[in-house]
C-alpha cells in the first residue's frame, strides 16, 4: 500500500504543473500581435521625429557649418535601432525645448545638431562592422 501512496502522489504531482501550464498562457497571440503593432507604430513616430528635426533648416544650416552630409543622416537615421532610435528622438526634442526655452543660444544649438548627427553617423559605421 505504501508504494502505491507513493507512485499516486508522484503522479499527482507530476501532472499538476502541466495541467496549469496548459490552461494558462503568458501572452495570447492578439496581446503579442498588439505589442508589435505599437513597436512599430513608436519606432516610426521616433523615425519621423528625428527626420523631421534634422530636415528643419536650423538643423541643415548647422550640419552645413559642420560639413555633415544632410542626405547621408537622412539615411542613416533609417537604419537606427529601436532602442538608438528612441534615445535620437529624446535629445532632439530635448534640443529643440532647451533652443525655444532660451537655455540654449543658436551656437550652442549648432554644437549640438552638429554632435548629433556625428552621433548618428558613427552610429552607421559601427552597425556596419
Amino acid at each position: 500500500m505504501g508504494i502505491r501512496l507513493l507512485v499516486f502522489s508522484l503522479s499527482l504531482l507530476l501532472s499538476i504543473p502541466a495541467t496549469l501550464a496548459a490552461q494558462t498562457q503568458a501572452v495570447t497571440p492578439s496581446q503579442l500581435q498588439e505589442a508589435i503593432m505599437d513597436a512599430a507604430k513608436t519606432r516610426e513616430k521616433n523615425r519621423n521625429d528625428v527626420q523631421a528635426f534634422f530636415s528643419s533648416e536650423p538643423a541643415r544650416k548647422a550640419m552645413k557649418v559642420g560639413k555633415i552630409d544632410y542626405q547621408r543622416v537622412q539615411t542613416a537615421v533609417a537604419t537606427l535601432s529601436p532602442e538608438e532610435l528612441a534615445r535620437l528622438a529624446a535629445r532632439t526634442k530635448q534640443l529643440q525645448q532647451d533652443f525655444a526655452g532660451g537655455a540654449l543660444n543658436s551656437q550652442q544649438t549648432t554644437y549640438a545638431i552638429i554632435a548629433l548627427a556625428t552621433a548618428v553617423l558613427v552610429l552607421l559605421i559601427v552597425a556596419a562592422h
